[in-house]
């Protein structure tokens, strides 16, 4: 037993470790999750495959010797309890496990479909293959129970009030259960906190305010006008609209002696 327990927390931290890397939100119920169904599944695997002593009846089709033979032992003898308590609780943790990784099984039918085919198989194979084993119909009926207490245990919520069911479903098939719930609540608290921390690491911007442009001026000579060849040759009016004409400029002394 201590190498199967080995063995499911190897198979929980392989699984935290690939979870961590994907890139879903991690939450921890998840690896938790897959190392219990690992170790259920194996436990399952080594009492029901594990030879035994030969029996002179490996064969019990009728139903109802175990619970007979429970109730008509001695005082003392708690060997058919104890039997009949292994068998309805032979498979209630794999029926309350699968459901979390299996969405088809959804309802407390479906379960104890699954746990019946799955205990018949069991039955069958120890008949066939493992030596010392009773292939025995209360086996598969007391393990049928069992799916089906663990179905109610996973599904008691919404089949004991069908009006408070949630509506949405997120994961598009079959009613949500509360574990299903807790992992919707938490990614969306997950993106909120990254997406707050993301806008809390962007650098703060100033304001840029525009500039005003800076019109250029002409220069223009101290005292002086500008001379404008083309305002000089036209004609200028005076006050009462008359024209005046502009005298031209005479030349300068040295001008003159050149021409």
């Amino acid at each position: 037993m201590t190498t199967l327990l080995l063995v499911a927390l190897a198979v929980g931290c392989g699984s935290g470790v690939f979870r961590g890397y994907s890139t879903e939100p991690f939450v921890m119920r998840e690896p938790l999750i897959d190392g219990a169904l690992a170790y259920s599944i194996l436990v399952v695997g080594y009492l029901v495959f594990t030879p035994q002593v030969p029996t002179l009846e490996p064969f019990r089709p009728e139903i109802g010797n175990d619970v007979t033979e429970a109730l008509s032992a001695a005082p003392g003898d708690s060997q058919p309890w104890l039997q009949l308590a292994g068998n309805l609780v032979l498979l209630l943790p794999l029926s309350v496990l699968v459901p979390q990784r299996l969405p088809w099984f959804d309802s407390v039918a479906k379960i104890a479909v699954g746990g019946m085919l799955c205990s018949a198989s069991i039955e069958a194979i120890q008949f066939v293959a493992i030596s010392g084993r009773v292939c025995s119909a209360d086996d598969v009926v007391c393990n049928t129970i069992g799916a089906v207490l663990g179905g109610m245990i996973v599904r008691l919520p919404y089949w004991i009030s069908p009006a408070n069911r949630p509506q949405h479903r997120p994961t598009g098939e079959g009613d949500p259960t509360v574990w299903l719930l807790i992992a919707r609540i938490e990614h969306e608290r997950q993106c909120y906190q990254a997406a707050a921390q993301s806008r809390r690491s962007l650098p703060r911007r100033r304001p840029v305010v525009p500039q005003q442009p800076v019109l250029a001026k002409r220069p223009v000579l101290a005292g002086h006008d500008v001379f404008h060849p083309a305002r000089a040759a036209l004609p200028q009016r005076g006050p009462l609209g008359h024209q005046r004409t502009v005298p031209q400029q005479r030349p300068l002394v040295g001008q003159q002696n050149a021409r």
